[in-house]
């Protein structure tokens, strides 16, 4: 395996019993591999960078011709189901660090306010935390956290695009 960014990235499954390839259970007619196919293949590219082109070379004395579209399909899919539940994580993030962020700037205007009316410096001191705190989870959502995610989403968008090979 090279460790290369602008290649492709080969990934080599040698499947030596193809009984539990797929999974047991699937939604109607649409079939998945095994998690433990799909633990083995998203470990293996962890050696590459994220936005490494995938090659996938499945080495197999015992899938036969009928097999080969239905395990290409089975990856695809098991991936672009993983594909939709990130997706649906990073706007979740988004969303709740622009709720945060509001509640921040909200906190931050109503301890003026407080601060100018009052002039309480332990509460004013309180609700300067509380809206730091809401701040910084806001930057951590967005900028850490999301981050993480879109790498991740990068790299299953290219397992769901990787060819496959069978020799």
């Amino acid at each position: 395996m090279k460790n290369n960014r602008n290649k492709i990235a080969e990934l080599y499954l040698n499947v030596s019993d193809d009984s539990d390839f797929l999974s047991k259970y699937s939604s109607g007619n649409k079939p998945i591999i095994s998690g433990e196919v799909a633990e083995f293949l998203e470990n293996s590219a962890k050696e590459f960078h994220p936005k490494s082109e995938i090659k996938l070379v499945i080495t197999s004395s015992c899938v036969d011709e009928t097999e080969k579209p239905l395990y290409i399909e089975a990856v695809k899919n098991y991936f672009s189901l993983k594909f939709s539940e990130t997706e649906r994580e990073i706007k979740r993030k988004t969303i709740v660090s622009l709720i945060f962020s509001i509640v921040g700037v909200i906190a931050l205007a109503f301890m003026l306010l407080y601060e100018n009316a009052y002039g309480n410096a332990i509460w004013t001191e309180c609700i300067d935390i509380f809206a730091w705190v809401f701040l910084w989870e806001a930057v951590d959502q967005f900028f850490i956290e999301r981050n993480a995610l879109l790498l991740q989403m990068k790299r299953i968008k290219n397992f769901i695009d990787m060819d496959v090979e069978y020799k």
